[in-house]
């Protein structure tokens, strides 16, 4: 099967790097899905989840949004945080999430400004990502046993 060369870069590291199959992002507009030989596009990501293919196995990252520079042959992703499955802490990102819907219940009952809830409700959606991620590998190793 073709491939192409993805790279997730964050400013402490690089996250992946290596030859894929497939790939999905959570773009801006709705998800994209990533073949090789795919035209020249620039996609602003939300916080969620990168799904990529290689070899009949799925890898997953949570990521906190950032950019993808997509061309025919090569993905290069550039987003603040990226984190495989494997690095996640479930625990850790569920308490995460709580201390966020608290944190953003009691800005709308202050009423602060929209520019704080904004913040809060995007780090909402990257313990959300990181959650789901963690979910999404648990599941895998289920039906793997089974």
């Amino acid at each position: 099967m073709k491939t192409f060369s993805l790279e997730i870069i964050t400013p402490e590291r690089v996250a992946y790097k290596g030859e894929v199959e497939q790939i999905s992002i959570p773009a801006f507009e709705g998800e994209i899905g990533v073949l090789p030989g795919h035209i020249d596009y620039l996609a602003m990501l939300n916080p969620g989840e990168i799904r990529i293919k290689k070899d009949d196995e799925l890898k997953l990252f949570a990521v906190s949004g950032g950019f993808a520079e997509i061309h025919p042959k090569n993905v290069v992703i550039l987003c603040e945080t990226a984190e495989s499955a494997e690095e996640i802490n479930a625990e850790r990102a569920e308490l995460s999430e709580m201390r966020a819907k608290e944190k953003l219940s009691a800005a709308k009952s202050r009423d602060s400004g929209i520019k704080d809830t904004a913040q809060i409700e995007a780090q909402i959606q990257i313990a959300a990502a990181r959650i789901r991620v963690v979910s999404d590998l648990k599941k895998r190793k289920k039906k793997r046993m089974s």
